[in-house]
């Protein structure tokens, strides 16, 4: 065992309040399902992206899914509101900590 990995075993159960805070609004620890909490559907639009995501999940289909992302990717891109609480959440400690100083 080596050094690192003692320190990196220790630092895993340690938790800070950033990642409390991300994990308790977006839990999962899969980077696609974090990208479809983050990015921002349109009312109507979540039923048919939904049924998508259930024949992509039935069927296995590796083309729905990158449909599914690349989708998310461009609607962050293009307005950015889905990661609006994640910001939010990362910016309170830099905000915090410079009110302390």
């Amino acid at each position: 065992m080596g050094k690192g990995s003692f320190f990196e075993g220790l630092r895993a159960g340690v938790q800070t309040e950033e990642e409390i805070a991300i994990e308790s609004l977006f839990p999962t620890k899969d980077k696609y399902k974090m990208l479809q909490m983050i990015t921002e559907q349109q009312p109507k639009a979540i039923m048919p992206w939904s049924v998508c995501g259930v024949f992509r999940r039935i069927y296995g289909s590796k083309v729905l899914k990158m449909l599914q992302e690349e989708h998310g990717l461009n609607k962050i891109a293009q307005e950015r509101k889905g990661r609006l609480e994640l910001s939010e959440v990362v910016a309170a400690r830099r905000i915090k900590e410079k009110e302390e100083e």
